[in-house]
């Protein structure tokens, strides 16, 4: 999978957005809150609209990120990948073959440090940075991290975009409706 640069990604916080984010030209989506339960419905849903989805497995009640839920979750929901904080959960979804994207939160050196560590250890597809709106933070992650970056947290206009992707973001994610409209350039 690649993302090309200037790509907006839905973040859904709520079921309730579901029906949004099918009706918007978004080709990513990213559902950032859920259950087990409802989670097989909700992706199938998605994926028969064409759209890419990715779980965030550190936000889904009742799954834990071992190996027998991400198995379960391959099984039951076929998401075409997985967003977690945990290195050694994102290494368990990459053997299964599962897109990775490990999210990072630029709260300073120490935790970009940490990243990086991250990076080196689970080798994901791409890296998520938050908040979405450090513009030094995106660019210190894409120099250092050497993988895509999707900047992600207080994405809230479309002069937040216009700054991650000046940054050197190749993607956003925002929770933003309005903001799914954004096309690529």
């Amino acid at each position: 999978m690649t993302v090309q640069s200037h790509y907006v990604i839905a973040a859904l916080r709520t079921p309730a957005k579901i029906l949004q984010a099918l009706n918007s030209p978004v080709h990513t989506v990213f559902l950032l809150a859920g259950n087990i339960c409802e989670l097989p419905g909700q992706c199938l849903q998605l994926r028969n609209a064409g759209k890419m989805v990715f779980i965030h497995l550190d936000m889904l009640d009742g799954l834990k990120g071992d190996a027998s839920g991400l198995k379960f979750l391959q099984k039951f929901c076929s998401p075409n990948g997985v967003i977690s904080t945990k290195a050694q959960v994102l290494k368990m979804a990459r053997e299964l073959g599962l897109f990775t994207i490990l999210r990072v939160f630029g709260l300073d050196s120490q935790a970009m440090r940490t990243g990086r560590e991250h990076v080196l250890l689970a080798k994901p597809d791409f890296v998520e940075v938050l908040p979405g709106v450090a513009t030094k933070v995106i660019n210190m992650a894409k120099q250092d991290y050497k993988v895509p970056i999707i900047a992600g947290g207080l994405i809230e206009t479309r002069e937040d975009i216009s700054q991650a992707f000046a940054a050197g973001a190749n993607a956003v994610s925002t929770s933003n409706q309005m903001l799914w409209e954004q096309a690529p350039e």
